[in-house]
């Protein structure tokens, strides 16, 4: 008995196998494993898990655009700056900036006060949204 397998799994199909033999009974088992459907149950949070995942790329993704703009946007700004200069003939020199020199306490608190909104913000702030 030399059939091709292609045989055996048409006769098998049909119902009408009839093999004797060690290779009969091989071929017989194989098909009624093949039958049977595979007994697996997926973890308790794989969905969970799987949203998370797909969530997490879409983040990246998202962080990717964003960077991708602040970097267009900082490269036109440079270049917007490098034409403004060459165009207007521009001096740079300090003593536009004389006037600040009165207000070294109102520079101070405003980047004092900068800081700790930025601390407050970073410490309590952001952990109440994480709940």
């Amino acid at each position: 008995m030399n059939q091709s397998d292609e045989d055996l799994n048409k006769q098998f199909d049909r119902g009408d196998f009839s093999g004797e033999g060690i290779d009969a009974q091989a071929s017989q088992k194989i098909f009624d494993a093949l039958k049977r459907e595979p007994e697996y149950t997926l973890p308790v949070y794989f969905a969970d898990r799987l949203l998370t995942l797909i969530e997490s790329k879409e983040k990246a993704k998202e962080i990717s655009r964003d960077n991708l703009w602040l970097g267009l946007g900082l490269f036109f700004l440079v270049v917007a700056l490098m034409v403004a200069f060459v165009l207007t003939d521009f001096q740079a020199s300090v003593g536009a900036f004389r006037f600040l020199a009165g207000y070294g306490g109102l520079i101070f608190f405003g980047i004092s006060f900068i800081l700790v909104l930025h601390w407050v913000d970073k410490k309590i702030v952001r952990k109440v949204d994480a709940f």
